[in-house]
């Protein structure tokens, strides 16, 4: 896997952010719990949504994270956000956001490949104590991070509504990098 590290919009050409746009809605209407309720979603409303995290980037303070194949280094396999903070109460600490693979790359090992260079760039470029994650239950996923070193810290209860009367926790995990 190659992964590469984007902190501004001005680092995305069109065919990535065609891309981006392609893996997230693709992710989405697969069943996936990456900010939108209820597939399926239109590429429109993924365009949007990826013109907004475009705009967001800061260099040390809302990266992007895109994975992709070797064998095709311009295709984007996976991708995820790293959010820091501004504060120096919590500075310490970043967010992980969006955190998705491909359907068609699944079990290649592209969730892992994000999951480690995230940490690696929060503890060795960074200088970061901790990254939270937050999730949705009832995905399983749980499973997938704790075995990365992941821990379950709370919940939400009742937190998230997906729609129809799908009501989910939103399940909160840390990883110490300390």
């Amino acid at each position: 896997m190659i992964h590469r590290w984007l902190t501004t919009a001005d680092e995305v050409d069109e065919s990535s952010r065609a891309q981006l746009v392609r893996c997230w809605r693709d992710v989405s209407n697969a069943g996936g719990a990456v900010g939108f309720p209820r597939p399926p979603v239109s590429e429109g409303e993924v365009s949007v949504a990826v013109d907004a995290l475009l705009a967001r980037l800061r260099p040390g303070l809302e990266e992007l994270l895109v994975v992709a194949d070797e064998a095709d280094p311009d295709v984007v396999v996976g991708w995820l956000v790293l959010v820091g903070n501004e504060s120096a109460l919590t500075r310490h600490w970043a967010r992980v956001l969006r955190v998705q693979s491909a359907p068609a790359a699944r079990g290649r090992g592209v969730g892992r490949t994000l999951m480690a260079e995230v940490a690696r760039r929060a503890r060795e470029d960074r200088g970061l104590a901790q990254l939270h994650l937050e999730l949705r239950s009832g995905m399983g996923l749980e499973a997938f991070y704790s075995a990365l070193g992941w821990r379950v810290v709370g919940t939400w209860p009742g937190a998230l509504r997906v729609g129809g009367g799908d009501v989910r926790d939103e399940v909160l995990m840390v990883l110490d990098l300390t």
